[in-house]
């Protein structure tokens, strides 16, 4: 029940994101290079916290 709670709760934000992004390209921009970032940010941690421990 969890699962399929999630599938349809990620579908729908999915389908509405793009809706919305579309209609504004300068807003997909932004969000494309922040997420970007924050995986590097992400990706760069989890790096550090493997050499460290």
């Amino acid at each position: 029940m969890h699962l399929a709670a999630c599938a349809v709760v990620h579908l729908a934000v999915g389908v509405l994101a793009r809706t919305v992004l579309k209609a504004r390209p300068s807003a997909a921009r932004v969000v494309t290079r922040s997420s970007g970032a924050m995986m590097i940010a992400i990706g760069g941690f989890l790096l550090v916290e493997r050499l460290a421990g």
